[in-house]
């Protein structure tokens, strides 16, 4: 292929991933559009750009075979949300700003090749890879916190021990088991309850770490032109019952069980290298909210039980630029649009956690200091998404979630 035919097939893709994604407003959910500063940086890009460690193993096992030395990243990612509710219930209506604070969120990833003669490339990823955090005061001035505040913290952890083999020259496979460690704390407790009586939500003392278990596939198949594709498929995490404790209504110990997984992804990717010192990707990702245990669910009609969230599948777009300024500097940026997981339906299911920001930008960079030791930072914003829904029960009364947010990103790395 020409560099011209190059030149023109990369810049239609990127022209039209940009259109599109502007004519819409939409967000990801509760998983985590990146990992570590390096993939933050771009975006989340990286089924078939492979960066640094963190992010070929967490969107793309076979991609690990792609990088071209051994190397261990330790990264921690600070997490700023800025949030609001606002409700209107027979003309009185209030808004309070969210107190939840900085959220840290680690990240761990090796990979490492026995010999260079080896077709097998190994690895292991452990992060955070999900979660939320929210606080609310109580504030009589808000109808919906009128009777008490609202808070909510969401931890998921993962673990995937990783195993990469280059079948050909061009074309490489991969495969991961994944283990989940997660827990979520919802006060009140609305998962179970009746949304026609809202003092039947428990309030919760707490919660137990569950377990959960899935497994991810992938491909890299190298073009030799200077484009690379790639492909993964994550499995649904099928976890153990959530269990909650506390005190119901009438203040009488109680306790509940609810099952909630997460769901089934699929990402493709496409890079190109052609450019001097400078690498460009492209992710299209599907997330299946819609068909996962505990979020496909909504209210049951008939009795009022809150089955589940209520959220719907979606679709995502990840862009992503690397630039090597030098032998010892890299400028990365990044831009990553999402569908809406949350209807406006859901929104007062939501109110606790509002996981519906739209646009995300991201920039950042890496720094040689020392040989084969890099640095690396990054920064993205979040902007501000807004969603107004009916709070059931209350004849013309409203809810409206506002969330934005700030991310910084460090991340230490060693190769050899």
């Amino acid at each position: 292929m020409k560099l011209t035919s190059r030149l023109f097939v990369v810049a239609v893709v990127f022209i039209f991933a940009s259109a599109y994604t502007q004519q819409m407003a939409l967000a990801q959910g509760v998983m985590l559009r990146s990992i570590g500063a390096v993939n933050a940086s771009v975006g989340g890009t990286a089924t078939a750009m492979p960066l640094d460690a963190s992010g070929a193993l967490y969107w793309n096992p076979a991609s690990i075979s792609a990088l071209k030395q051994n190397e261990m990243t330790f990264g921690l990612e600070l997490v700023l949300p800025q949030s609001k509710v606002e409700s209107s219930v027979l003309g009185r209506s209030g808004s309070t700003k969210g107190e939840a604070g900085v959220t840290p969120v680690p990240s761990m990833g090796f990979v490492w090749s026995t010999c260079p003669k080896s077709p097998f490339t190994y690895g292991i990823g452990m992060a955070a890879v999900g979660g939320a955090a929210s606080l609310y005061p109580h504030d009589v001035s808000n109808p919906i916190l009128k009777e008490h505040g609202k808070s909510a913290t969401v931890i998921i952890l993962q673990v995937t021990p990783t195993v990469s083999a280059q079948l050909t020259r061009r074309m490489s496979v991969g495969f991961a088991p994944i283990v989940d460690l997660a827990s979520l704390n919802i006060n009140p407790m609305t998962l179970g309850s009746d949304v026609r009586a809202p003092l039947s939500a428990l309030t919760t003392y707490g919660t137990r770490y569950i377990w959960g278990a899935g497994f991810q596939v992938g491909t890299l198949y190298d073009f030799e032109n200077n484009f690379k594709a790639g492909f993964m498929f994550k499995s649904p995490i099928w976890a153990e019952k959530l269990y909650f404790t506390g005190t119901d209504g009438n203040e009488n110990p109680a306790s509940t069980r609810f099952h909630l997984n997460l769901p089934m992804t699929l990402s493709a990717g496409i890079s190109y290298d052609g450019f001097r010192d400078t690498v460009i990707g492209m992710d299209v990702r599907y997330l299946d909210y819609g068909n996962t245990a505990g979020l496909r669910d909504g209210v049951n009609t008939s009795t009022g039980r809150v089955d589940g969230l209520d959220w719907e599948s979606v679709f995502s777009i990840n862009l992503g630029m690397e630039r090597k300024i030098n032998h010892r500097l890299k400028v990365r940026l990044g831009y990553c649009w999402n569908e809406n997981p949350i209807p406006n339906r859901s929104a007062y299911l939501c109110v606790s956690a509002p996981m519906m920001t739209q646009h995300v930008f991201s920039c950042g960079f890496s720094f040689a200091f020392a040989k084969n030791l890099e640095l690396s930072t990054a920064y993205a914003h979040a902007f501000k998404a807004k969603q107004t829904g009916v709070i059931p029960g209350e004849d013309g009364g409203t809810v409206t979630n506002v969330l934005s947010s700030d991310a910084l990103f460090v991340s230490l790395t060693k190769k050899w």
